[in-house]
């Protein structure tokens, strides 16, 4: 695979190892590197949504809403790593972008990471997505919430100080979506917690409601999807899978904009969570914030994520890698499986105070996590994450 970085001139493009014929949803979430003076104008974000479709040429077709249709070449290794290519012409470089697609689900979720900020894109961020399931997916019961959220002037007071809160936020929480008929309106409800002006949480109170969107009495994952954090409402377009909703918040009037991701919690008594299970190796990709008022802006990371088996309820974990300007870095630290059979995961960094939340679907092969801890650094620049994990295939 290629790595993820501008490719002038002549390129080599394998054909995929493995080939597909499947249609995803997908969104992506992008931002500028830097945001410039406080605060963050709407016009620093970029979103999008559409159609991702493999066909088994290796090759893709990816159609946005309202937009062009691109269509180019992708490769995916045995153990699902993901590259997807896009030509450049003229003065604009063909650049490879990397990611995961999960090989060891019959409906995976799939993500990849533009790191280029160059030539007439300059914005960088995650696209994620998952396979179309026709039909229905059951939205009632216990779910998981993670989010991040890029802030605007118009959800500030004026004047408005000038924090870490009032640059970006991440949350995370536990919600129940009430029962209900195919395509009805599902009521949310929940609590969890925010981060806030420094290393100190804000508690929430989550509310809102979901609905499957149906057409002549089926679906295909698609859902409408209304968060409230306490008072604030955040309007997302969204698509179910199997075990996870992942949802794009991409309205920008209401002063703010960002992810969030639902992962369906655990059928307890009968089948907890079984924290033998959670270990393994993850691609992973994620999107940052950097909430240094003085100094905030943005990366996108793309790497690898090793998490041991654990011992006594605690393993070790260790997170490798790539920010958009190729830099490498690291993480390590321990993580513990929530007792509560939920599929809640609790990852202690080394070398700071940061406890960051994660979740695991219930199909073991798919885990998201959040650093929502505005933490104080040497260096001042405090800084949030969001990211997916897709389990690698084990190659014989």
């Amino acid at each position: 695979m290629l790595a993820a970085c501008a490719q002038g001139g002549t390129e080599t493009r394998p054909q995929s190892d493995v080939r597909l014929t499947a249609n995803h949803h997908m969104f992506s979430f992008r931002t500028l590197p830097g945001f410039g003076t406080f605060p963050v104008e709407p016009e620093a974000v970029f979103s999008s949504k559409g159609q991702f479709a493999l066909r088994d040429d290796s090759t893709f077709n990816f159609t946005l809403v309202g937009g062009t249709a691109t269509t180019d070449r992708y490769a995916i290794a045995k153990d699902g790593a993901f590259s997807v290519f896009f030509t450049g012409s003229g003065r604009e470089p063909s650049v490879v972008f990397r990611g995961g697609l999960g090989l060891v689900d019959d409906v995976p979720a799939l993500f990849f990471t533009d790191r280029v900020s160059s030539g007439s894109s300059t914005s960088i961020g995650l696209y994620y997505g998952t396979r179309v399931i026709p039909g229905q997916v059951e939205l009632a019961g216990g779910w998981h919430v993670l989010s991040l959220h890029t802030v605007f002037a118009a959800q500030l007071p004026q004047p408005a100080p000038q924090t870490a809160y009032n640059i970006g936020r991440g949350a995370h929480g536990s919600i129940t979506v009430a029962t209900g008929q195919p395509g009805e309106v599902r009521s949310i409800s929940g609590t969890g917690s925010e981060s806030g002006f420094d290393n100190r949480p804000l508690n929430l109170t989550f509310g809102g409601e979901i609905t499957n969107v149906l057409s002549n009495g089926t679906g295909d994952g698609t859902c409408n999807l209304l968060l409230t954090y306490g008072t604030d409402a955040r309007v997302c377009s969204a698509v179910a899978g199997r075990d996870f909703v992942l949802a794009l918040d991409s309205d920008k009037s209401d002063g703010e904009a960002g992810v969030a991701f639902l992962v369906r919690k655990f059928d307890i008594p009968a089948t907890p969570c079984d924290p033998t299970r959670v270990a393994g190796t993850w691609y992973v990709g994620g999107h940052t914030l950097f909430v240094n008022p003085a100094n905030s802006g943005a990366d996108t990371f793309v790497g690898t994520m090793t998490l041991a088996t654990p011992v006594a309820g605690v393993g070790a974990f260790r997170l490798d890698g790539q920010d958009h300007k190729g830099a490498d870095f690291q993480y390590t630290g321990t993580y513990t499986v929530a007792t509560d059979g939920s599929g809640a995961i609790s990852m202690a960094v080394n070398g700071t105070s940061e406890t960051w939340f994660a979740a695991i679907a219930p199909s073991y092969n798919t885990l998201f996590f959040v650093d929502d801890v505005v933490e104080t650094r040497a260096n001042n620049t405090p800084e949030l994450n969001l990211a997916m994990a897709i389990r690698q295939k084990p190659v014989q």
